[in-house]
């Protein structure tokens, strides 16, 4: 046994320090890991904010049609009753309706950018995140690094140190 004793203090060491480095190598696998899934979440977050903003131009496109369609079936039942576009009534009739067109149009617009400017913060935030994690990643690397040294020092450095002290190489004790 007394034989071994060296070779399984370097084999102690080798696995210490390989201890070490894979608890390092493993936080930073898993800070990049959980990056790409912030940034993944970030791009999805920026394209529902491009689709809100093109579905409301859509929307709000459909709306001056149906709009536009509108106030031409109110000139044809105007006209088909005999009446004019160029009076007051109708004048009025007919810019209520352009104006509720539009607005309705803009409204969906409206309902778009503020949906998109929701998923754009939520993007902004993954995009924080992400770069939080890599940079949370390296700090517990570094302290897995530096416990690992430390505890490498406390079992294998202050025994060699003991050690040494104890072989003999002191002073004599007599004379």
């Amino acid at each position: 046994m007394g034989a071994l004793a060296p070779v399984l203090g370097v084999i102690g060491k080798v696995a210490a320090v390989g201890g070490t480095l894979l608890q390092v190598a493993g936080t930073m696998q898993a800070g990049r890991e959980q990056e790409a899934r912030f940034n993944y979440e970030q791009k999805v977050q920026q394209q529902q904010a491009d689709e809100a903003e093109a579905a409301s131009q859509r929307d709000a496109a459909e709306r001056y049609r149906e709009g536009q369609f509108m106030l031409s079936q109110q000139r044809a039942a105007i006209a088909g009753s005999g009446g004019s576009i160029t009076e007051p009534s109708v004048i009025d009739l007919m810019g209520d309706t352009q104006e509720r067109t539009t607005l309705a149009a803009q409204t969906d617009i409206y309902k778009g950018q503020q949906q998109a400017r929701g998923y754009n913060d939520a993007a902004k935030v993954a995009g924080i995140n992400a770069s939080n994690s890599m940079s949370a990643a390296r700090l517990r690397a570094g302290a897995s690094l530096f416990a690992g040294v430390s505890d490498m020092y406390s079992r294998f450095g202050q025994q060699a140190m003991q050690s040494r002290a104890a072989s003999g190489t002191g002073a004599p004790l007599y004379g």
